[in-house]
């Protein structure tokens, strides 16, 4: 990953996203109701959920199938949770 190359805080990594449309049409509703767009707020919300420690491990119980794979969580102390695969930080 490039982040904090000059960049301006350019957002480079994209990511497409299938929704049903039940969930399309909650995503909609929640952004109308935030002032913004569907996309803008779909970013967001996996901002915070890679964010959230408890989701991570939630996710990790559930659907985790290999230890070797298995995320280890640290706070950097800025409100960001530092990414672990076994025990070594991944660059």
């Amino acid at each position: 990953m490039i982040e904090g190359k000059g960049l301006g805080g350019k957002k480079i990594h994209r990511v497409n996203v299938s929704l049903t449309n039940k969930q399309g049409y909650k995503l909609n509703r929640l952004a109308i109701a935030c002032n913004m767009k569907p996309t803008t707020l779909a970013g967001l919300l996996i901002e915070i959920s890679l964010n959230n420690a408890g989701l991570v491990d939630k996710l990790q119980k559930e659907y985790w199938t290999q230890t070797s794979y298995r995320v280890i969580l640290i706070n950097n102390g800025e409100g960001e949770l530092v990414y672990l695969l076994n025990g070594r930080e991944d660059c």
